[in-house]
């Protein structure tokens, strides 16, 4: 079931991602998308779901390298549905891939990481 909740602050967020099986990111392509790293896919890893995103190549290595989920086809409703399904019907292999993507978001996408990035970026120019 999917329900809008509208407008919520962070802990309504927190408790609804308590009660859900899946974080949704779909983006219709774009050229400004496919090199996107959208936040709320990795508030969907660091909160345990697994996910279910568009299948631009950057957002499928992140998913398929950290097994946190299935990317789909974002124009065709079709798989979007049928993920939704295949989660659904398995939620053992579900909540494995949003281990999984905890343990991606601890160890890899995690501001301290990035800092480091940015910083020796710096250091360069």
């Amino acid at each position: 079931m999917i329900k809008y909740v509208g407008r919520i602050n962070r802990q309504a967020v927190n408790a609804l991602y308590g009660q859900s099986r899946a974080g949704i990111v779909i983006y219709q392509p774009a050229k400004n998308h496919f090199e996107a790293q959208p936040i709320k896919l990795f508030e969907f890893m660091a909160a345990g779901l697994p996910v279910i995103a568009s299948d631009f190549p950057l957002w499928q290595k992140i998913v398929e390298e950290n097994d946190c989920g299935i990317c789909v086809n974002p124009t065709d409703a079709a798989s979007v549905k049928n993920a939704c399904i295949k989660l659904l019907s398995n939620p053992d292999r579900g909540q494995e891939m949003g281990k999984n993507g905890r343990k991606a978001v601890l160890e890899k996408y995690n501001w301290a990481n990035e800092e480091k990035k940015l910083l020796a970026l710096y250091e360069t120019l």
